[in-house]
């Protein structure tokens, strides 16, 4: 059950973040926000590498620290365009949840 949350957490993220690579108004409205091609392809990438680790319970840890590193980086982004962004932090938020509720599931494992 826990596995489905990061996984649905994580394929959600993916969705979003994708046409950030591929659909023009997506990289339009980077440009327009001061994102040239190399860092908007760059914050793509991490945040969907940190998803796709999330999703896996070995990686879990790696894959949240690069959540928080691009939902950060994003956060910086919105601010400056006097955006509040509070989808990432209830991402970050719900992240931290079964972040703890997985490391928490390994420890009771390793100890039986």
């Amino acid at each position: 059950m826990l596995a489905s949350g990061r996984g649905l957490l994580s394929g959600g993220i993916i969705a979003m973040t994708f046409p950030l690579l591929v659909n023009a108004h997506a990289i339009a409205a980077s440009s327009s926000a001061g994102l040239g091609d190399v860092s908007r392809i760059g914050l793509t990438t991490v945040e969907m590498l940190g998803a796709a680790l999330f999703a896996f319970e070995i990686p879990v840890v790696a894959g949240y620290a690069l959540l928080l590193v691009s939902f950060g980086v994003a956060a910086l982004i919105h601010a400056h365009h006097h955006e509040t962004p509070w989808w990432l932090a209830l991402y970050a938020i719900v992240g931290a949840v079964l972040l703890y509720l997985t490391r928490r599931a390994m420890r009771e494992r390793a100890i039986t």
